[in-house]
C-alpha cells in the first residue's frame, strides 16, 4: 500500500477551502443583494450579517489561496512572473479586495441615512456593485481557464476583465441605480435601528 504525501494532501485540503470559501461567498453576495433588493426596505441587519460573512470568506480565500502559491513555488518572484494566468488571478482579487472595501465603508453607509438627490447618492453603489460581481465571477474564470493562459498572457486576461468592467458598470448604471434610488430617498427607523426606505 502506497502512502500519501502529506505535502500533496494539505494541498488538496487547500484548494478544498478554496473552493468552499467561494461558495460561501457567493452565497453572502446573494444574501446581500436579497437584503437590499428583495423588499420595500434595505434589511440593514441582514445586510451587514452578509457582508460580514462575505469578508471572512474573502479573507479564507487569500489564506488559502496564498498558502498553495507558496507550496508551489515558495518564494520565488520569477516563477510567480512566468505565470501569467495566477498574476491575473491575484490582479483581479485584489481589485475584488479594494472594492469590498469600498463598497462596505463608502457605498453601505449611504443606505443608513436620507439622501436629497438619491440618484447620485446610488451612483457609487451601483459602481461598487457592479466592479464586485464582475471581479468574483471573473475570478472564478480564470481559476479554471488554464487552457487559455497560453493564448491570453496576463495583458489579455486583464484586458478581457476590463472590458467586462466596463459593461457592468455601464449596466449598473442605467439599471441597478434606478432602483436603489428608489430606496435610498427616504429612511425609516425600524426596530431600533435605521433602515433605508
Amino acid at each position: 500500500m502506497e502512502t500519501i504525501d502529506p505535502i500533496a494532501l494539505a494541498r488538496v485540503l487547500l484548494i478544498y477551502v478554496h473552493v468552499l470559501a467561494i461558495a460561501a461567498a457567493a452565497a453572502a453576495v446573494a444574501f446581500g443583494d436579497f437584503a437590499i433588493f428583495a423588499r420595500q426596505r434595505i434589511d440593514r441587519n441582514m445586510l451587514e450579517t452578509a457582508s460580514w460573512f462575505a469578508s471572512v470568506a474573502l479573507a479564507a480565500l487569500w489564506i488559502s489561496g496564498l498558502t498553495v502559491i507558496i507550496m508551489d513555488i515558495g518564494f520565488d518572484l520569477q516563477q510567480l512572473a512566468d505565470k501569467p494566468k495566477l498574476l491575473a488571478k491575484l490582479t483581479v482579487v485584489m481589485v475584488l479586495t479594494v472594492n469590498s472595501l469600498a463598497l462596505h465603508w463608502l457605498a453601505f453607509p449611504r443606505f443608513y441615512q436620507p439622501q436629497a438627490d438619491a440618484l447620485r447618492a446610488a451612483t457609487l453603489p451601483a459602481v461598487f456593485g457592479a466592479v464586485s460581481a464582475t471581479s468574483w465571477i471573473y475570478a472564478a474564470f480564470v481559476g479554471v481557464a488554464k487552457p487559455l493562459a497560453v493564448v491570453l498572457g496576463y495583458s489579455g486576461f486583464i484586458g478581457l476583465f476590463a472590458l467586462l468592467l466596463l459593461g457592468a458598470v455601464a449596466l449598473a448604471l442605467l439599471t441597478v441605480r434606478p432602483c436603489l434610488a428608489s430606496r435610498m430617498g427616504s429612511v425609516q427607523v425600524s426596530g431600533g435601528s435605521v433602515v433605508a426606505g
